[in-house]
């Protein structure tokens, strides 16, 4: 109840952010029958797709659906952290404090709201932790492993940077456990189950080389787009990143932990690690990926709290380091601070364009533009959807390939209105537009069909 009210406040009023818009986009695309990767190009995970799909069929376009889904999964979250922190004796102290810090370091900014793919991947990573835990201590039995690497899978195919954790996991096994290697090959086989699964599927809709290139060669190998820059980035981690500093000397430095207590730490610091790995290759670099080093925040500011010697300066700390979060976070929302000129969060709000009359309600292609602009349209008329993978697609291709390849996109989705602010159909108009499909050129970038009517004619 506590987190709802606190919550209440961006719940009442929020705007729609950027990647709710394109995530619930994604499931409208596949609820009208698209193949992710095949029919729609985007380089989303295969299993988060899969929700924004379910939850769009439930709730529509909801973006308070999303803030109330995240909501539960937070509270699910933070009882589990707590669970496995007390289960496990990781502290000298029983008491809820973990759950308290968990769910006060998911008020770190107000994207943390929503249901995002790095939130879902994060709960199955708290799972493998807790599996991990139970590793060092020697209570891990076949069965157990093998779901430990299943977790792992799903947290991959939730969302890929969570494939760093796996590599975290696996150091932690070798480091600080004696695992045999038929439980590491136990392991393995539970982490790639899930995944081969997934592949299979694709396979079948014959998607399987666009599973590659869209979502494991492009979140890899291609360049980072981060959706708002670096300082702004600084702002909202400076306090949480400052006070971890000090809570990791602190802990590292103490003398009164016992030898397994020790090896929880370094599994926690290892997770960490593992999370600036994560948000290094993540795509947008965007807020709400920072949320992957939650946990090793938590644990280690967990540890600051109870190395107070009296109880009331713990207690002041708490409630002092809670308004803080609380203030930072809202006053940023809220724009109302001198340090919100320091930043560029705007660049997350979902924005309108000069052309949301004339495209609302009707099938759309946009080439080179931003996905939020697909909000009013009927559907997506297209399937290079994502638009910087698709122009990587279309500059792998050659001339005559791009032609091909745009004129079998127009003939199968039939498009009522395309927006080319990637300017290709200069080049191929007379070839496509015009002689073939029948379109006007309504300006540089804009095409209608000939027995289409525009909401405004004033182009």
């Amino acid at each position: 109840m506590a987190l709802l009210l606190l919550r209440l406040p961006y719940l009442i009023g929020s705007e729609p952010l950027v990647y709710e818009t394109n995530w619930l986009l994604i499931g409208e695309a596949l609820n009208s029958g698209k193949v992710l990767y095949k029919d729609l190009i985007s380089p989303i995970a295969p299993l988060s797709a899969w929700i924004y799909m379910g939850v769009e069929f439930i709730f529509g376009k909801s973006i308070l659906a999303l803030q109330i889904l995240s909501l539960l999964l937070v509270t699910y979250q933070f009882s589990l952290f707590n669970n496995i922190m007390l289960r496990n004796k990781a502290y000298n102290e029983n008491s809820y404090i973990p759950a308290l810090v968990y769910a006060l370091m998911m008020f770190s900014f107000y994207d943390f709201f929503t249901l995002s793919p790095a939130l879902i991947s994060l709960t199955f990573i708290l799972l493998v932790l807790d599996n991990i835990y139970l590793r060092i201590e020697n209570k891990l039995q076949d069965a157990t492993i093998l779901k430990t690497g299943i977790f792992m899978g799903l947290a991959v195919l939730f969302y890929l940077p969570s494939i760093f954790f796996l590599l975290a996991t696996l150091l932690s096994f070798a480091l600080l456990t004696s695992l045999v290697v038929r439980r590491y090959l136990l392991f393995l086989y539970g982490f790639i189950f899930p995944i081969a699964v997934v592949l299979i599927y694709f396979y079948w809709q014959e998607g399987i080389e666009a599973v590659y290139t869209q979502w494991i060669e492009f979140n890899f190998l291609d360049s980072v787009a981060p959706i708002i820059d670096l300082k702004s980035i600084l702002i909202i981690a400076i306090f949480p990143t400052i006070i971890f500093v000090i809570a990791l000397y602190k802990t590292f430095s103490a003398t009164r932990f016992t030898n397994y207590q020790l090896r929880v730490q370094q599994v926690m610091f290892i997770m960490f690690l593992a999370a600036v790995g994560s948000w290094w290759i993540s795509e947008l670099q965007a807020p709400f990926e920072l949320i992957v080093f939650i946990p090793s925040f938590a644990f280690f500011i967990i540890h600051l709290i109870f190395q107070f010697k009296k109880k009331v300066r713990a207690e002041i700390f708490t409630l002092v380091f809670s308004i803080l979060i609380l203030t930072i976070t809202y006053s940023i929302y809220y724009q109302n601070n001198y340090v919100h000129h320091f930043g560029n969060f705007n660049e997350l709000i979902s924005k309108k364009s000069i052309y949301e009359e004339k495209i609302e309600g009707k099938s759309v292609m946009i080439l080179g533009g931003h996905t939020d602009m697909y909000q009013t349209a009927g559907k997506i008329g297209t399937r290079f959807y994502h638009p910087l993978l698709s122009e990587v697609v279309l500059n792998e291709m050659s001339e005559k390939e791009q032609l091909i390849a745009l004129y079998d996109d127009i003939q199968k989705h039939q498009p009522e209105i395309i927006l080319d602010f990637l300017e290709i159909f200069n080049k191929y108009e007379s070839k496509i537009l015009v002689k073939n499909f029948e379109y006007h050129q309504k300006s540089k970038i804009l095409y209608i069909k000939k027995d289409i009517k525009l909401a405004d004619q004033n182009l």
